[in-house]
């Protein structure tokens, strides 16, 4: 592995790779390989069904790797089954977790408070919960579809206000919006940015695109999150490290 400098460092904490690939095993494949240049791992539904199907501890596993998890499952339930989902993904190894805001208050309340509850019991440091604003694979047409009247951007922003209201910890958002959410919203709010594009690779059915350089200049409490512009590269740790450097230069 190449030694990395300080600020490349950094720009590892903020690097999430999405593992929305076939396998379980093909996901530990890319940890062991990427750990050395990625911070975090998304762990979405598709993986976290596949290795329960397998008995396989996704997490564990991957923190046996070196990297940390952020578990992508996008909880939106009762408050009361939320509070009991928050308890269950606060474990060793799992650094975020994401739940709607569209769940309305009680029911973002009670992800915090499963994931303190949960946290103190094992004496760990709780994960970030945070909250999805908006999907980055809409568009305004598709709100007007689903009868919502307002524009993507304004419902961005409503839903992070609510977040910030109702105690979460940051946000999902894209991340061409992120830099202005923190202008607006301060740097101790999480940013947790899809939507990555690099050397014109990027994930399928993204509408909202930004290239990393871009979105650590804007940004300074943002993970990018990064799946196929690094796992579809013929050389992923030369694109991992690419990516990194220039991130670093951007910081």
């Amino acid at each position: 592995m190449v030694e990395l400098t300080k600020k490349e460092h950094l720009a590892r904490k903020r690097v999430c790779l999405a593992l929305d690939v076939p396998t379980v095993r093909e996901a530990l494949d890319l940890a062991g390989e990427l750990a050395g240049y990625v911070g975090t791992f998304k762990v979405g539904k598709q993986l976290h069904t596949a290795a329960g199907n397998e008995g396989v501890n996704i997490v564990g596993e991957i923190r046996h790797r070196g990297g940390e998890v952020f578990l992508d499952l996008k909880l939106h339930d009762t408050p009361n089954t939320v509070y009991e989902a928050s308890r269950a993904c606060t474990v060793p190894g799992v650094s975020i977790f994401n739940v709607h805001v569209a769940g309305g208050e009680a029911m973002c309340r009670k992800a915090v408070e499963g994931a303190g509850d949960a946290a103190a019991l094992q004496k760990i440091v709780p994960p970030k919960v945070i909250g999805v604003t908006v999907l980055t694979s809409l568009s305004d047409e598709d709100l007007t579809v689903q009868g919502l009247d307002i524009g993507y951007d304004d419902l961005v922003l409503k839903r992070t206000e609510l977040a910030v209201e109702w105690g979460l910890d940051g946000i999902v958002c894209p991340a061409n919006k992120a830099g202005e959410l923190e202008k607006r919203f301060g740097s101790d709010l999480l940013y947790v940015t899809p939507g990555i594009a690099w050397a014109g690779k990027h994930g399928a059915g993204q509408k909202q695109l930004y290239t990393p350089d871009l979105a650590v200049k804007d940004c300074h409490n943002s993970i990018l999150v990064l799946g196929s512009a690094i796992t579809k590269s013929d050389n992923k740790k030369s694109t991992a490290l690419e990516i990194l450097r220039v991130m670093a230069e951007s910081m």
